[in-house]
């Protein structure tokens, strides 16, 4: 109770907290784009898109699983939701990211993967839970929908293989807008759910280990040990970790406006490191897409803000 008799107010996080979840945020998609560059950086010199694959899983998956023995899913029904998951998020997603990394440039990746997850999460929201998009977030999601056209222009007319990379990557899209939507509506506790994905990715390395020998072990050592801990540690585990704290504190709607520099800071690493310069409409679908996942996540926002200030007060 206030000194006035009223309700305390919510209370609000600090200065230096709330910069430090901004900068949670902010490293997290940089982890997040960092991937799409790094992996097709190692697959341009030795690493296969199955080595990483192997990397990935075995440490994230090793280091998932104290947690899914500590808290494992309880019932038939708990396996087969983590089950989809797994599937949206784990082996098959990774497989397909990289294995359209190796027909696209990361850029493309990034984009096409983060801008049109928005796209299919709200088809299935309206399909699956029902949800109506409002007219603001419409238009961000056409904005997307647009951007991408762009940005996979040069490829269809001009008969690239790049296009089978904008179509894997699209794929890679559906899936994790399943996982996102899904997550939702079966309200499944990401930490135990996350740890699950990885575990049930770990028959991968077993099969990988009998087909592929000790092909690993043969690739340089350095980028060998760069790749497991990147991989395996701080995109499966670090990065998500940061960015669930970012929602913690600053809450899932102003936490989701950072997901537009994902492709961003993934066009700017991929001049850098890979020397892949879009062409001037890509350029222009690139900045259409941030445009509309800044829209709809901001739209997102509005509407949580909303529905808490309407919540009757307890």
């Amino acid at each position: 109770m206030t000194r006035a008799g009223g309700l305390a107010p919510m209370s609000t996080p600090s200065r230096a907290r709330t910069a430090l979840a901004v900068g949670a945020a902010v490293l997290a998609m940089l982890i997040y784009a960092s991937q799409f560059v790094l992996s097709r950086w190692s697959m341009k010199r030795t690493l296969s898109l199955w080595d990483l694959a192997a990397l990935r899983f075995t440490v994230a998956g090793l280091l998932s699983l104290p947690i899914v023995l500590r808290r494992p899913p309880i019932g038939a029904a708990a396996w087969r939701r983590i089950a989809v998951l797994s599937i949206a998020a784990g082996a098959p997603y990774t497989l397909i990211m990289y294995a359209g990394l190796t027909h696209a440039p990361a850029a493309q990746g990034a984009v096409i993967i983060t801008g049109a997850t928005p796209v299919f999460a709200g088809l299935l929201a309206w399909m699956w839970l029902g949800e109506r998009q409002h007219a603001s977030r419409a238009f961000g999601l056409a904005l997307i929908i647009a951007g991408l056209t762009l940005v996979g222009w040069p490829e269809l007319r001009g008969g690239a293989l790049a296009w089978v990379g904008d179509a894997l990557f699209t794929v890679a899209a559906v899936l994790w807008a399943l996982f996102t939507v899904g997550a939702r509506r079966w309200r499944i506790d990401p930490l135990p759910a996350t740890a699950a994905v990885w575990v049930l990715a770990l028959p991968y390395v077993v099969v990988y280990a009998l087909v592929a020998g000790d092909r690993v072990l043969r690739a340089p050592r350095g980028e060998v040990m760069f790749q497991a801990v990147f991989q395996g540690l701080g995109v499966a585990i670090v990065a998500l970790a940061l960015y669930a704290w970012a929602i913690r504190v600053l809450g899932d709607g102003p936490a989701a406006l950072f997901m537009p520099l994902v492709p961003v800071f993934a066009v700017l690493l991929g001049v850098v490191v890979l020397g892949e310069v879009p062409v001037t409409v890509q350029v222009i679908g690139i900045v259409a897409v941030t445009l509309g996942m800044g829209l709809a996540a901001a739209r997102d926002g509005a509407r949580r803000a909303s529905a808490l200030t309407a919540a009757p007060k307890k």
